[in-house]
């Protein structure tokens, strides 16, 4: 039984869908106006593995996951590059769907844009008006905060301890109010609406979205945690007004990417692209360092956390070619392989059922890397069987965290070639020194083996030996 997080509840919950083994999921998506940076990418590989797990676990996953394309941010950019709105959110909709790609994230079933929907938005808000939850003024028209009894229920706040929106206005008949729709301003995108010409609300958007394409009724929601209010406060109270029922069963919120002391934003400028950490680490290393924080939790960007992830994803990769460079037909197996192999297979499903615990799976995945090249030391040969059942084991880390699927002769080999380039050495130059160091301990000239090692290790090269498979180098600073 998987238990969860809900945000509503305050508390872990089994998962039991609305629809028995059909789940709606739901997921704010990105405003393009610019470059989408790491805390983009955290939230995105959070929500693609928790589908992953699901359907892992048997369950039928509809994922809808937005494109805020129609925005204050974006209207600016726009007017201060003399492009059009759609044209600045085009663009950065386009590369923020190359970039999530790269980094192995699965497009979700549907991915709207709100100026495609602008319909749907309409007639949410009209229906809002027609049940006395939402007035109109000048053109546009917002939610009435005390018309809805639960206002504050997600956030666990008082109407009084809710003033403060991103809409400051004397149309407004209380300052914990919220617009719908805007009524149209200069140099802004507008549309036809029964009350003028305007633009949709930030708030309105996810609703009518969520109730397109998954119904009134979603099984999970999903965000950052710095949008459950008033975001997600907002949205639970306009699409339950409208429908009388439950928005969503489970509200699940990642944490935040913190620099410092402070998020990781766009309009700070303390943001890091994630073309850039792709261009630098590559997917695995990034998705790695995901993982091995708590979901929920908020984790501090250091470039220690991406180095120390860096070296552990090398270990993998090297401990797989390890692995495939000593299968012997005639080697005999242990069974206490075997039985560390299907504990850790076991303690995956039962981390993850835990609140989707990807970092317990992170740490017992170091543990099972360490035995297996202690395995490796000893034995110095591997038998079949054994090798298949390291590879099964590795499934459900490359089906779910999508991680560890790439041929490792050609990780090991981009990751070195990074790894030159970025430390301003020739990898073919390290190669050769490695190849001396081994004809020297070979010949048990071992000063010039250690001068060698030093020589490495005071430009960041880390020698490692293994038995049975050679000697190679990492990155270790």
């Amino acid at each position: 039984m998987i238990r969860l997080y809900n945000s509503l509840s305050h508390k872990k919950e089994d998962f039991t869908p609305l629809n028995d083994r059909d789940v709606k999921m739901y997921a704010c998506g990105i405003t393009p106006y610019d470059q989408a940076h790491i805390g983009h990418a955290m939230q995105a590989v959070i929500f693609d593995t928790i589908r992953r797990y699901l359907e892992f676990s048997g369950y039928k996953v509809t994922y809808v996951r937005n494109f805020t394309d129609v925005d204050d941010k974006i209207i600016n950019r726009a007017n201060k590059e003399g492009l059009s709105s759609s044209e600045i959110a085009t663009k950065y909709i386009k590369e923020s769907k190359q970039e999530l790609a790269r980094l192995k994230v699965r497009s979700a079933n549907f991915e709207p844009l709100v100026s495609e929907h602008i319909k749907e938005i309409i007639d949410f808000v009209q229906g809002l008006i027609e049940k006395g939850h939402a007035y109109e003024k000048n053109g546009s028209v917002y939610f009435d905060v005390q018309s809805f009894k639960d206002y504050g229920k997600l956030s666990r706040r008082s109407v009084e301890e809710m003033t403060h929106q991103e809409e400051e206005s004397s149309e407004k008949r209380s300052p914990a109010d919220f617009a719908l729709w805007k009524a149209a301003k200069p140099a802004e995108p507008f549309w036809d609406s029964p009350w003028g010409k305007g633009r949709p609300g930030w708030h309105i958007e996810c609703s009518a979205l969520a109730k397109a394409y998954l119904g009134e009724s979603i099984d999970i929601h999903g965000g950052g945690v710095d949008i459950i209010f008033p975001h997600h406060e907002n949205e639970i109270a306009q699409s339950e007004a409208l429908t009388g029922k439950q928005f969503a069963k489970y509200w699940v919120h990642n944490g935040l990417v913190m620099v410092g002391k402070q998020k990781m934003s766009k309009s700070l400028g303390n943001f890091y692209t994630i073309a850039d950490a792709l261009d630098k680490y590559g997917a695995d290393v990034l998705r790695y360092m995901i993982f091995s924080f708590a979901y929920n939790s908020n984790f501090n960007f250091e470039e220690t956390n991406f180095l120390n992830a860096e070296k552990r994803v090398y270990y993998y990769y090297a401990t797989i070619k390890r692995i495939s460079d000593m299968l012997a037909s005639e080697a005999t197996d242990d069974e206490d392989f075997f039985k560390k192999t299907g504990d850790f297979v076991k303690s995956f499903s039962t981390n993850m059922d835990d609140n989707f615990n990807a970092a317990q799976v992170i740490a017992d995945l170091n543990d099972y890397f360490t035995y297996v090249n202690q395995y490796l030391d000893k034995k110095r040969k591997i038998g079949k069987e054994a090798g298949s059942a390291f590879d099964k084991a590795l499934g459900p880390i490359k089906k779910v965290y999508g991680m560890l699927d790439e041929a490792p002769a050609t990780f090991l080999s981009l990751y070195k070639a990074r790894i030159s380039t970025r430390i301003g050495v020739v990898k073919e130059d390290i190669d050769k020194l490695l190849e001396q160091r081994n004809e020297a301990r070979k010949n048990k000239d071992f000063a010039k083996a250690d001068q060698i090692r030093k020589d490495l290790l005071a430009k960041g090269i880390v020698i490692m030996d293994t038995l049975g498979s050679g000697s190679d180098w990492y990155y270790g600073l």
